[in-house]
């Protein structure tokens, strides 16, 4: 019988820890539920849409005679009105050596490209003195014609650097449940 009663005040025991979880857990939930909807969203599986970009990647090429002349006659399309994420954004720009933005402020015009500083060093470089350059030409952010936030975020991701570069607010700021779990 003695047995029975420790048995017993054990199950007790166990399921009043087992209720204080319980309670625990719920206060979390609400919590956390409290934190997505500030941030207007549903859960943690509540998922935004990546960015998407609609980019161009265009190219001059350049001879000495070219150069003494002062302009071009080869230009070509790399790249035509091709939509990408961020990643590929970003690699895209690394391909082609894309750095320079083509003015000091996003805020200066509404049409800004990307280029490169330097000529890529291949095999017509080096055996026929042709310089080939490259720009990156921003069509749409998520499928809207870019904003001069748009083009600072584009910027930020290719590692480009206005003189006059805008200062971006962070997007979630407030505290909340760790989302990395």
């Amino acid at each position: 019988m003695k047995h029975n009663a420790n048995e017993r005040a054990k199950q007790q025991a166990l399921d009043e820890e087992r209720r204080q979880i319980q309670v625990r857990d719920d206060l979390q939930t609400a919590k956390d539920q409290d934190f997505y909807t500030r941030l207007s969203l549903h859960g943690p599986d509540a998922d935004t849409p990546e960015d998407t970009f609609l980019i161009s990647v265009y190219s001059e090429h350049w001879t000495h005679e070219n150069l003494e002349a002062g302009e071009t006659n080869t230009r070509d399309i790399e790249l035509d009105r091709v939509t990408v994420d961020a990643d590929d954004l970003e690699r895209h720009s690394q391909d082609y050596g894309v750095t320079e933005p083509s003015c000091s402020d996003p805020r200066q015009s509404p049409d800004i490209w990307f280029s490169s500083t330097y000529p890529r060093q291949d095999r017509a470089y080096f055996e026929q003195g042709v310089q080939k350059y490259y720009s990156l030409h921003v069509h749409e952010v998520n499928g809207q014609r870019p904003t001069p936030e748009d083009y600072q975020r584009v910027a930020d991701l290719i590692g480009a650097r206005f003189d006059h570069a805008l200062r971006l607010s962070p997007r979630h700021e407030q505290e909340g449940p760790d989302l990395c779990l």
